[in-house]
């Protein structure tokens, strides 16, 4: 079973390779996206989404060959034995085993898929964040090794990691939540003094409460557009546009 569900699985490829398809098919320019950043990114979110189902389809479909090949034989002389059966009731219990076995099969495989979706979801958005603001002429950076363990929940920084490490107040600090989750406090950093960090989500829903805790947190949210419409908002200076975001870090 697990040696079916890793070959399977290889047809799903990498995180970089999703991405580069859903560039190469939403061909975009560099003015939309600036005029339109916060749109741009639910579209390449919902694109790669879309992109990532397709192969699990083909895992899927995978699957189901490597599993009937693996028993060829077997399964075929079972299904003339079916056909042959008395009665459609008959035929039903015992064609039933049949997809019963290979849908325990399948059950395994969604855990896998399951674990890789998440693992996917939230990799893909920070590197289509980084993605973008690159292609619109933003300096930024993703922390890694030693400076991405001295900055911990941070994702992105602006304009580079010398100066976020250096002197913190000349940066900007991205965290990226595509979604904001029972766990999404723990998720994200606490803001110290002279520390600008910007939340980035494209999270559908955003409740007064959860707002207000990310003020909490000394935190500047910039959420999908159509959420500003919420007339409380309006009071919130920290609740701002996606599409707002090229401006406020071209300040730096």
């Amino acid at each position: 079973m697990e040696k079916l569900i890793e070959t399977a699985k290889s047809e799903i490829p990498s995180v970089n390779r999703i991405l580069n398809e859903t560039w190469d098919d939403l061909g975009l320019n560099k003015s939309f996206v600036r005029n339109n950043f916060g749109k741009v990114l639910v579209m390449f979110d919902e694109k790669a989404t879309e992109i990532f189902r397709n192969y699990e389809r083909k895992a899927l479909e995978k699957l189901a060959k490597s599993w009937i090949s693996l028993q060829k034989k077997e399964i075929k002389e079972r299904l003339e034995k079916i056909v042959a059966q008395d009665g459609w009731d008959r035929f039903i219990e015992k064609a039933s085993e049949i997809f019963v076995e290979f849908g325990v099969l399948v059950q395994n495989f969604e855990k896998v898929l399951g674990n890789m979706r998440k693992a996917r979801g939230g990799k893909t958005f920070e590197k289509v964040l980084l993605k973008l603001l690159n292609f619109i002429d933003i300096k930024c950076e993703i922390p890694k090794g030693k400076a991405r363990e001295e900055l911990r929940r941070i994702d992105i920084v602006i304009p580079s990691v010398e100066i976020a490490t250096k002197t913190p107040d000349r940066a900007i600090f991205l965290t990226c939540k595509r979604t904001l989750r029972e766990r999404w406090k723990q998720e994200v950093p606490q803001a110290r003094p002279n520390q600008r960090i910007y939340l980035i989500t494209i999270d559908e829903n955003l409740p007064e409460s959860k707002a207000n805790e990310i003020n909490q947190k000394g935190l500047i949210a910039f959420v999908r557009d159509e959420l500003l419409k919420n007339r409380a908002f309006k009071k919130m200076p920290w609740i701002r546009k996606l599409s707002d975001l090229p401006k406020e870090l071209r300040k730096i």
